[in-house]
């Protein structure tokens, strides 16, 4: 009776050992179960069937005289087609401390980004200016002898009126011309003139993917 006994308990532990080694790891209550959404964070959409990528361009019609005409941008926003604007602003690009750009550089160097947008029409794009800066001097390096002004910015959002669509899975690119010549505007004041920064961009094309 006792010889009985060994393999009885040996069976049952092999059979035991079985059952859970073929419980499927994404069993609830078990690790590995696949998450059921996932978030973009960078841009607080989300990442499923009903988003697709806003792509945006900024170049640049070069200026005379200019060496260096430098911005300071923090917010670049959309306002997608609503009834209530306040609600309806998506930020697309952010740097909090504000990010200097050269835009005389943005003929052969442009800004461009990509990020996730919720599908559907926007009608406006917003890109918020901190400072500026103008610079004069032999092009080349940076000189002891450039001339430096900073840019009055009176207003500190540049609104550009353009209508687009974002389809879903797709990418819709706009281009930007940031017009540096018709941006900036001289005033005279006594020995020493000062300038002004205006922004003017112009929508060169759109396109979807």
């Amino acid at each position: 009776m006792r010889k009985m006994v060994v393999p009885v308990i040996l069976a049952f532990l092999i059979l035991l050992v079985w059952t859970n080694s073929c419980q499927s790891p994404s069993s609830p209550g078990k690790p590995g179960a696949s998450p059921v959404s996932q978030t973009n964070s960078s841009s607080g959409s989300s990442t499923g069937a009903s988003t697709g990528f806003l792509r945006v361009v900024v170049k640049d019609v070069p200026i005379k005289d200019a060496k260096e005409i430098w911005v300071k941008i923090d917010k670049i926003r959309v306002h997608q087609a609503c009834e209530t604007d306040d609600s309806c602003f998506v930020v697309v690009w952010e740097e909090a401390a504000g990010q200097d750009f050269n835009i005389l550089k943005f003929k052969t160097d442009p800004i461009t980004f990509t990020t996730a947008l919720p599908a559907g029409k926007y009608n406006q794009v917003r890109m918020s200016v901190l400072s500026g800066q103008i610079v004069f001097g032999e092009q080349g390096p940076p000189a002891s002898t450039d001339m430096k002004y900073p840019l009055d910015v009176p207003s500190d959002e540049i609104k550009i009126q353009v209508p687009f669509e974002v389809e879903v899975g797709g990418t819709t690119e706009i281009t930007l011309d940031f017009d540096a010549e018709n941006s900036i505007h001289i005033v005279p004041k006594g020995k020493q003139d000062s300038y002004i920064l205006r922004p003017v961009i112009h929508v060169e094309g759109i396109t979807t993917n």
